[in-house]
């Protein structure tokens, strides 16, 4: 049995919290940071609504899609500079501040340096990159996951299912947090605690 119930249970405790939240700012970097953890948690319904329909290849092909956007969003919050940001938003480029290629590896690197967050993502991406990468680009993960032998068909089983899941509430309470520490209003994050410890007690409990 797999954990979709609890993972859109997940998701409309978030939905109902931020839909009251109000952002008021003139800098570009809060309005670039707080759009991206708005897709982001788009992505997370996108996983849902595949999965709903049992649609599990581009399922589980968001899930690079939606960590990338929610590190870009922390990127763009507190590491890129005005010249980054004008890259970013207008020439559709990620830079280094000297204008070179900022690969996604180093971009990890700086939001968990400028964040003052341990090397979790980059342990994240260490194990699951080039995984994540195959599933999105249907490489042999999405392969061998469709076709079993003799039939095309779907071998996603629960295990897969249910660390697909995980994973993606994990990213999608973080995009959640990421808007309330940027919101204006006194109202952000009252389900935060509600949130925590629902997912705590069917994503964080192995």
């Amino acid at each position: 049995m797999n954990n979709l119930p609890k993972y859109i249970e997940t998701l409309n405790i978030i939905e109902r919290d931020i839909v009251g939240i109000k952002i008021e700012t003139s800098k570009v970097s809060v309005k670039a940071a707080a759009t991206l953890f708005a897709v982001t948690l788009d992505h997370a319904q996108g996983i849902k609504n595949c999965l709903i329909g049992e649609a599990y290849p581009p399922a589980f092909a968001l899930l690079r899609v939606l960590f990338e956007t929610y590190i870009r969003a922390m990127w763009l919050e507190k590491c890129a500079d005005e010249k980054q940001l004008d890259k970013f938003i207008n020439e559709d480029e990620v830079v280094s501040k000297k204008n070179k290629n900022l690969y996604f590896k180093d971009m990890i690197l700086e939001v968990e340096s400028l964040h003052e967050f341990p090397a979790y993502f980059s342990e994240i991406a260490k194990y699951t990159w080039d995984g994540l990468n195959s599933i999105t680009h249907s490489g042999s993960i999405q392969l061998h996951n469709n076709f079993n032998g003799r039939t095309i068909q779907s071998c996603y089983d629960d295990e897969h299912i249910n660390e697909a899941l995980e994973f993606s509430a994990m990213i999608s309470c973080m995009a959640y947090a990421g808007l309330c520490d940027l919101a204006t209003s006194s109202n952000a994050g009252l389900e935060s605690e509600k949130l925590m410890t629902f997912v705590q007690s069917w994503a964080c409990n192995k």
